[in-house]
């Protein structure tokens, strides 16, 4: 970078100074990274369940339809079953949704229930879905 010279006194002018200022203000602070605010999570472990009311199903799972992925979860309680848990987190992107299908094989009348899931980097939360099919 090249000073401005006064022509008077043939040192550097105050226009140069000020310009030299902002230019290192200017990259001293794109160099500056943005950290991010911690992340604090809970103990809780969150599992986002439908209840099914009819018929039990022989065997269920939760499709995930952006990797085709297929979700196997071996606990039920009555007749909750599970949908999606915080398992699933660290493969989420934090505050993006993501669309999910729930599949009960049943001798009659199949379960197909969608839902919609995001991530707080933390836990999994419902934006959409049953919370109970007969």
């Amino acid at each position: 970078m090249q000073l401005l010279l006064s022509p008077f006194t043939k040192k550097p002018s105050v226009a140069s100074f000020l310009l030299l200022f902002s230019f290192a203000a200017c990259v001293k602070n794109s160099l500056i990274e943005k950290e991010e605010e911690p992340l604090i999570c809970t103990e809780q472990f969150v599992s986002i369940t439908i209840q099914i009311k009819g018929e039990a199903p022989l065997d269920h799972y939760t499709l995930r339809t952006a990797t085709q992925d297929t979700l196997r979860f071996e606990f039920n309680y009555e007749n909750y079953y599970p949908v999606v848990n915080d398992h699933l987190v660290k493969t989420l992107e934090p505050n993006t949704e993501e669309e999910f299908v729930f599949v009960g094989i049943r001798t009659e009348n199949n379960i197909r229930e969608p839902y919609t899931i995001t991530s707080d980097g933390c836990h999994v939360i419902k934006i959409s879905g049953a919370e109970s099919v007969n």
